[in-house]
């Protein structure tokens, strides 16, 4: 039987993380052995247990940090392919593999066109059969990284089908939270940190407000990085805000909070293809404002239930003066009820497409087909 090693960075929850699970999920109806190697948190197994029930073929998740230890790891297993995310202790035991004659079948999935992500990979291109994108960046994989083929698979994977919040379950939804009903609700849900740079959305929320004819109120809905919590507090004093904002902390299930929100808001500083979080706000009927990093902006279409801020770069926040001409662009349409209303039906009606009919496995399955 094969032998596939997936060698990631982490395993708690997050989209790089999803791709993985869905990755092995993949191959769970194949005569393949599946065996995980990680290198940071090791406390911290949040997808575990899915990926040993959506694949019982799963031998091994080990935590294994460093280069020396892959190395030992690697040569003793001798995989019939290495399918390597941002995993650096595997990545420097490459070379030294070569060195001893061993050349493992290697694909990387790539989740970022950014050049300071790329040029992670350049110390081992030579070494790589095949580039696995999740939007379509080849020409910057050509350029920082070489010729080796490069395949295309958007993590877009099967959900149940979802209905749009009609407005019964969105006052109950802010009840559950202590939400006030009858204000304009924006905000967040997810992992909040300074990658995520959600005083961005704080600030949005401020200008957005000073531009409204009627009450605003902030949704901060997920787990805070404890590093980062105070910046999201002074920002909320900054701004006045204390008073108009819910701050959730984890929720085990953030339903609510998406289901709570009239525009859900996304100010990362960088994204890989398209968050989750955006999809499970847009099918749920609720508009989203994103910006252009990632791939976010080859797949939102500006003013069919989502909103485009152009943010040039995935390194330094989104510019004050970008945030209050989105605010004054959103503001008015959002005061509009029926104007709104219908950007909600838009939303949904994208929202449950995008994933519709990708088959995000199979495409797994034949990038990777030579080495089954």
């Amino acid at each position: 039987m094969k032998h596939i090693v997936f060698a990631h960075r982490k395993l708690s929850f997050g989209g790089g993380e999803r791709v993985l699970l869905e990755q092995v999920a993949a191959l769970a109806d194949l005569p393949v052995q599946v065996s995980v190697i990680f290198r940071k948190e090791p406390g911290k197994r949040d997808i575990e247990p899915e990926l040993r029930a959506r694949n019982p073929k799963v031998v091994e998740v080990l935590h294994l940090p460093g280069p020396l230890g892959a190395f030992r790891w690697l040569r003793r297993i001798r995989p019939d392919l290495l399918v390597l995310c941002n995993h650096k202790g595997v990545q420097r035991a490459l070379p030294w593999l070569a060195r001893t004659g061993l050349r493992l079948p290697t694909v990387v999935t790539l989740h970022e066109h950014y050049e300071r992500h790329l040029r992670k990979y350049r110390g081992i291109r030579g070494f790589v059969d095949r580039w696995l994108c999740t939007y379509d960046f080849t020409a910057a994989v050509r350029e920082h990284l070489g010729p080796a083929p490069c395949s295309i698979i958007h993590p877009l994977y099967p959900r149940a089908e979802a209905q749009p919040v009609d407005p019964e379950a969105r006052r109950a939804a802010r009840r559950a939270l202590r939400v006030p009903e009858n204000a304009a609700v924006v905000g967040y849900a997810g992992q909040m940190d300074a990658r995520k740079a959600t005083t961005d959305v704080i600030r949005f929320a401020s200008h957005l407000r000073g531009l409204l004819g009627h009450p605003l109120h902030l949704l901060l809905a997920g787990r805070e990085d404890g590093s980062y919590a105070q910046e999201i507090q002074d920002a909320l004093e900054d701004e006045n805000l204390t008073g108009h904002c819910t701050r959730t902390g984890p929720l085990g299930d953030l339903s609510p909070a998406f289901a709570a929100l009239d525009l859900y808001v996304m100010t990362s500083r960088n994204e890989g293809f398209f968050p989750l979080a955006l999809i499970e706000a847009l099918e749920r009927g609720v508009p989203v404002l994103a910006p252009t990093v990632g791939g976010i902006g080859t797949v939102l279409k500006d003013g069919e239930g989502g909103f485009l801020i152009p943010k040039p770069d995935d390194r330094k926040p989104i510019d004050g003066a970008l945030l209050r001409r989105t605010a004054a662009r959103i503001a008015p349409l959002l005061a509009d009820s029926a104007i709104w209303e219908a950007q909600r039906t838009r939303a949904h009606a994208f929202g449950t497409t995008l994933t519709r009919d990708y088959d995000a496995a199979s495409r797994f399955r034949e990038a990777v087909a030579a080495w089954l």
